[in-house]
């Protein structure tokens, strides 16, 4: 292990070892905090250089750095002056000031180890990586073994996204000097930046048994626990350590970064904010603080603090990162999708039938106004059933309007209105009827929901909708429509695990037409009305995130139905199944994941039972739905799906396949 890392450093001239390079002194190391982005992403980051430390008010200037500053400007050649004032200045986070600092010391003292190592951290922690090489370089080929040097290399390695480098560094650092807990610690850090997470608990473990009251190791243990998926032991943690200093910084961060994760966005703003206030220049801080107002439909705000921390840290990956969705999330957004379909039913109530249907859709996406979300959709669904007892072609079409607006934290309110135009139009047969009958035109529909988070775990939403029916040829010519009253309640036991119960009531009914009523006379005798049938039911729906990971994410879940109309399948002719009784159970997978470069997948299935009507037999129920993905550009994603399924909710048992094509397209 010493003969490999001594021909590392030796040779470090030489190698490629990057563009960047950082070295932070151990005074600073307690500083260093984790990463601070979602769950989903934060076990990809690399641990950002530390905030600076803060003795008063971020910013400010202490007593002893104007007295450093007086002794300079009496004594131009003050070496000691300059250099403690530009020790001062590096812990308040003016990195600027302290490079002048810096390169005045080493204009008097060109060999001053100590200015030269404090002149690369400088450069290194305001993002001059290449800047700040040279000097890490220079250090390592006259004194291979200056442990300021190699921690600081190691360190640079583990920042710029090359933790397999800065890991090799930091197991000698651990072996060799056992007495320095910091170098156990980063070591830890690296081994999670490789998500081997197994083996840096171990190192943990190790540090802890030896040192158990180190407050790093127990932070990395804490944020270990956070990227395994153990978010209560983590937050256990984190309180443990905040009960033992309450301005523990780092950890009411965590505390924050996991009230975000479960959802609880008010709590972990308001933290976070005090955070910030106590130092403006807290970089890890004003990232979260930035995800959260995006999160809580700020844009405004989160730009301006992403600005922020680009004026504090250059070049700051996650900030960069932040920047962009913040850009795209007000960027006009085309969504196409185009499908064909076959569908041919199995023991269908109404006849056999072999239907086959296309479907145009283009939704434009759109910030009309402060804090809402807008979309325009336009939808066509030509469709042809050349046999059974709901024969003809058909072609409605659909224009829409809905929003979103997040009137708080708490309340959200949904809307939408639009117009369905029925087709073909004309005068048209249908079956069972003895005379033919005008077709619907065009109808208004629409919806509106308000919802409201009792909790950060429990909300609750009450919608109404008018919706148009559309499943076949014969409800499309009737202009058949839903009118349903729904109440959903979700309920999020953790942040992995989610219920949803929707119960609802709905009346569906036809546009008016003649129907044939027989009075027993010679010429016949006709009522004008609509066919109108009412039902309830409830859905239920469990999700559970298995695991996330970076490249593939497994859920795994229930999808529950059962419903009803109150005049069975005989009481109207809407064109469509309304059955007395319907269950349908689905256990239920979905996989999204990497496949290379920049194609991907998506695969969700469901595999059950169900029942059309009761004393019937229950019989096996499925859909498969795996889809292809081609992330095109940075804004530009392709998405090439296949659907089979043998059972449907609005017509009973049914067999269909389906081919689909989409695209999102963000302008």
């Amino acid at each position: 292990m010493k003969h490999r890392l001594f021909q590392f450093v030796a040779a470090s001239t030489f190698m490629q070892l990057g563009t960047k390079c950082i070295c932070f002194s151990l005074s600073v190391v307690a500083g260093l905090t984790l990463f601070t982005a979602p769950a989903k992403a934060s076990d990809q980051r690399n641990s950002p250089p530390p905030a600076p430390q803060v003795g008063e008010k971020a910013g400010g200037t202490s007593s002893l750095e104007k007295l450093y500053h007086q002794r300079a400007e009496s004594n131009p050649k003050d070496v000691e002056a300059f250099e403690g004032m530009a020790i001062l200045q590096v812990r308040r986070g003016d990195y600027a000031d302290a490079i002048t600092s810096y390169r005045r010391v080493l204009d008097l003292t060109p060999n001053d180890h100590d200015a030269v190592v404090g002149l690369g951290r400088a450069l290194a922690l305001s993002g001059q990586y290449e800047a700040a090489l040279p000097y890490f370089k220079g250090l390592l080929k006259n004194r291979p073994g200056d442990t300021d040097a190699l921690e600081g290399l190691a360190r640079t390695q583990l920042w710029m996204g090359h933790p397999d480098s800065a890991l090799l560094l930091f197991e000698f650092l651990a072996e060799h000097y056992p007495a320095n807990p910091e170098y156990a610690v980063a070591l830890a850090r690296a081994e999670m930046n490789l998500h081997q997470y197994a083996q840096a608990r171990k190192t943990l473990s190790a540090l802890l048994a030896a040192h158990p009251r180190n407050r790093d190791a127990q932070m990395q243990i804490a944020y270990l626990d956070l990227f395994e998926g153990h978010q209560a032991n983590a937050l256990r943690r984190f309180n443990q350590l905040i009960s033992k200093d309450p301005t523990d910084r780092e950890a009411l961060q965590g505390n924050a970064c996991i009230a975000y994760y479960r959802g609880d966005l008010v709590y972990a703003h308001n933290l976070t904010a005090r955070l910030v206030d106590d130092d403006p220049r807290d970089v890890t801080a004003l990232l979260l603080l930035a995800r959260l107002e995006r999160a809580l439909h700020h844009p405004a705000r989160a730009k301006a603090l992403v600005e922020r921390i680009e004026s504090l840290a250059p070049g700051d990956a996650d900030a960069r990162e932040l920047a962009i969705s913040l850009n795209d999330d007000s960027r006009p957004t085309l969504h196409t999708s185009a499908t064909f379909a076959r569908e041919i039913a199995s023991g269908n109530p109404s006849s056999s039938e072999d239907l086959t249907s296309f479907g145009y859709q283009n939704t434009w996406g759109f910030l009309a106004m402060r804090r809402s979300e807008s979309s325009l959709s336009l939808t066509y669904l030509p469709s042809q059933s050349p046999n059974g007892g709901i024969q003809g072609a058909v072609g409605p079409s659909q224009i829409f309007y809905q929003q979103t607006t997040y009137v708080s934290p708490y309340l959200t309110i949904r809307g939408g209105i639009g117009l369905i135009r029925f087709g073909p139009g004309g005068v048209v047969n249908i079956p069972s009827q003895q005379l033919p009958i005008t077709a619907a035109g065009s109808r208004p529909l629409g919806f509106g929901d308000l919802s409201y988070a009792l909790s950060n775990k429990f909300t609750a939403d009450f919608a109404i909708a008018r919706n148009a029916i559309t499943y076949t040829p014969v409800s499309t010519r009737l202009g058949a429509m839903e009118d349903r009253i729904s109440l959903g309640l979700d309920y999020r036991f953790d942040a992995r695990t989610d219920i949803r119960l929707e119960p609802f009531v709905n009346e569906d009914s036809t546009v008016s037409y003649r129907h044939p009523v027989d009075l027993g006379g010679s010429v016949p005798t006709f009522s004008i009305r609509s066919d109108r049938n009412r039902g309830g039911g409830a859905s239920l729906v469990i999700n559970r995130k298995l695991f996330h990971r970076s490249g593939v994410a497994f859920d795994l879940g229930y999808d529950g139905l059962a419903y009803g109309y109150s005049g069975g399948g005989e009481k109207a002719y809407l064109g469509f199944f309304t059955p007395a009784f319907y269950q349908r159970h689905y256990l239920t997978t979905h996989v999204v994941g990497k496949i290379h470069g920049p194609w991907g997948f998506d695969f969700s299935s469901g595999a059950g039972v169900q029942q059309v009507d009761r004393a019937t037999p229950i019989k096996p129920a499925m859909v498969l739905s795996p889809a292809l993905t081609l992330k095109a550009s940075h804004r530009l994603t392709l998405y090439m799906g296949y659907t089979h399924y043998d059972s449907s909710e609005s017509l009973g048992t049914l067999r269909g396949n389906a081919v689909r094509f989409s695209t999102d397209w963000k302008f």
